[in-house]
């Protein structure tokens, strides 16, 4: 008697393993982060993230508009928001998309953040230790709750979008073809070049320093794998909520 709900569970968990990782699906899932990091930096200009390029595009395009500027601005998102909307409701009658996985996002996401980050700090400090530097550099800066909020949306959404989407996902599908995600050392090479690439850029606007240059190309890779496993989404909201979590939990 008990068959049919284990297969129909199952089957359940294979559908939303499947079209999560799917990049519509993964697009009506993250585009609530660009909303929130977008508006956001309205109020938290200084949180505003490297690696954005949309909201810089945005004011450049709609700086001839004087001071209607930031309605336009502020209008953008708003019909994003309401498209995601619509998006989400298109995609709920004609694949086995369901807004509940949202939730289920979520939750998959904070268990491979906190995973993630016990990992890489872990290896961080072995591999520091080894090199006989263990001091030099702090993860985090002291911010406040709302910034530090805006800050981790920024970091999950636009830094996967530079460094896994298009630093993996796209430079992988223009050199190594259809098949880029099967396991090659041409991927395993571009995976570490990616992740070293991603914690460089760090150091653009701060110090360099070896302890959290190794610990973010160690998430990097992190990151990387999960996007190759599990799609952008995942990914995205996995980096955000892993920012969440050391920016304003571990700082109070």
């Amino acid at each position: 008697m008990g068959l049919p709900v284990k297969t129909g569970a199952a089957q359940g968990l294979r559908s939303y393993f499947r079209e999560t990782a799917e990049p519509i699906q993964a697009a009506a899932l993250t585009l609530p982060l660009l909303v929130c990091y977008g508006i956001g930096i309205l109020v938290v200009p200084e949180a505003r993230n490297g690696a954005d390029l949309v909201s810089s595009s945005l004011h450049s395009l709609m700086a001839h508009l004087g001071p209607s500027e930031w309605l336009a601005y502020l209008g953008f998102y708003g019909l994003l928001a309401v498209g995601n909307v619509f998006l989400v409701l298109h995609l709920s009658k004609t694949t086995r998309f369901s807004p509940k996985w949202f939730w289920a996002v979520l939750a998959e996401a904070a268990v491979y953040a906190v995973a993630i980050g016990t990992v890489a700090g872990n290896l961080t400090q072995d591999l520091t230790h080894m090199l006989q530097a263990s001091r030099g550099g702090n993860l985090t800066q002291h911010t406040g709750v709302v910034a530090g909020m805006v800050m981790s949306a920024g970091a999950g959404l636009h830094e996967e979008l530079v460094f896994r989407l298009g630093g993996m996902g796209l430079i992988g599908r223009l050199w190594l073809g259809a098949k880029w995600r099967v396991p090659s050392l041409q991927l395993l090479g571009l995976m570490v070049g990616t992740a070293l690439v991603f914690s460089a850029a760090h150091h653009i606007v701060e110090p360099f320093a070896i302890v959290p240059f190794v610990f973010r190309t160690i998430a990097g890779l992190l990151f990387g794998t999960l996007f190759m496993l599990r799609g952008f989404a995942v990914a995205a909201w996995t980096h955000a909520l892993y920012d969440v979590w050391v920016i304003v939990f571990l700082q109070s």
